[in-house]
């Protein structure tokens, strides 16, 4: 079962519709959203409103005069090197989009780490945080590289109350953020529940957690929803121990070690039709083409470089010290997911 979220994710081209995934072309504009600094693209207004559920928390985070007037967002960007918010918004948005792959993985890797792999007993009262931060040079310009500009730090669970509180270093109070969670949570939640898509739909839903990027030093939070699905009630969960607890946790670092080198991006070259979860990725670069950055694999199956056909010494570098090869540590998530979310099932 692919959501949209997956196929945009499997597209070369980094600038495409938020909801479908869908790249400019000559007769086909994107258009932004003009309500916050994230500015997704969309292709069309029927789009933009399908993914008016998903994105209404993020845009309410990111409003464009209360982040201004209260947060001294432009103070911030201007410190980073950055002329202005939206400048410095946009390239917190290139970047996690330009790594999405290892973002997700990377989170549910951590997800299954830290709770187990029933993904039933996840706290729902929980938001777990990415924290980023801004490199020693800012990333600006038009030639600037997507997969550059930030670094990863870590990963972090926090009650919802901290973020409302202002308690997590952004010094900065959201008292109506309980609310917008709560009506957003709503929206997003029937978004989920009845979408179908093709001749199938996923039974085993069982809701939604809530993801927040943070940078250091700065005080807006861009926030999204992610779904969850049970485990089949007939399989036992799987423990998470051992040799494929070696393999979750060195997946992890892989992720985080591709997002910190600014030399290659994971990527799925395709989007398959019926499955959920992550697929295999490869390493791929980001070039400048027809005003649009689009990926290109360094390879297109991991035995070329383990083979030695390949050689790409960023890669190698980030792979030092891994006993588990990044094919088999993707296998064996992939195989995971595929046991959690056994209960999709034809209508």
């Amino acid at each position: 079962m692919n959501t949209a979220s997956d196929i945009a994710s499997a597209t070369p081209a980094l600038r495409k519709c938020n909801h479908c995934g869908i790249a400019p072309t000559n007769t086909k504009k994107l258009r932004k959203c003009r309500g916050c600094l994230a500015a997704p693209v969309y292709c069309s207004k029927e789009c933009q409103r399908a993914d008016w559920p998903i994105h209404k928390l993020s845009c309410s985070m990111l409003s464009k005069e209360r982040d201004l007037a209260r947060t001294g967002l432009d103070v911030s960007a201007q410190y980073m090197g950055y002329s202005n918010p939206a400048e410095l918004m946009k390239a917190v948005s290139d970047f996690t989009e330009a790594h999405e792959w290892a973002f997700r993985t990377a989170m549910k890797a951590y997800a299954v780490l830290t709770y187990g792999a029933n993904l039933d007993d996840h706290p729902r009262d929980q938001i777990l945080r990415c924290r980023l931060a801004c490199t020693t040079s800012a990333n600006v310009g038009a030639g600037r590289n997507p997969a550059q500009g930030f670094k990863f730090i870590e990963f972090s669970y926090h009650p919802i109350e901290s973020w409302v509180n202002g308690d997590l270093g952004t010094g900065v109070a959201y008292p109506e953020l309980q609310e917008t969670i709560e009506r957003s949570w709503q929206l997003a939640d029937e978004r989920f529940r009845s979408s179908i898509h093709g001749d199938q739909s996923c039974t085993h839903y069982i809701g939604l957690r809530i993801a927040a990027f943070t940078v250091d030093g700065v005080s807006s939070t861009p926030m999204q929803f992610i779904p969850l699905y049970r485990v089949d009630p007939d399989l036992a969960p799987p423990p998470i121990r051992g040799d494929v607890r070696v393999a979750l946790e060195e997946l992890l670092e892989f992720c985080a070690r591709s997002i910190n080198s600014g030399q290659f991006v994971l990527k799925r070259l395709t989007a398959p039709s019926t499955e959920i979860g992550p697929w295999e990725a490869v390493p791929g670069r980001y070039l400048r083409r027809q005003q649009n950055w689009v990926w290109e694999p360094l390879f297109e199956d991991w035995m070329d470089y383990e083979s030695g056909r390949v050689e790409y010494p960023a890669l190698s570098v980030a792979l030092m010290g891994l006993k588990t090869p990044p094919a088999l540590s993707m296998y064996l998530f992939r195989a995971l997911w595929f046991h959690w979310c056994s209960g999709v099932s034809k209508q």
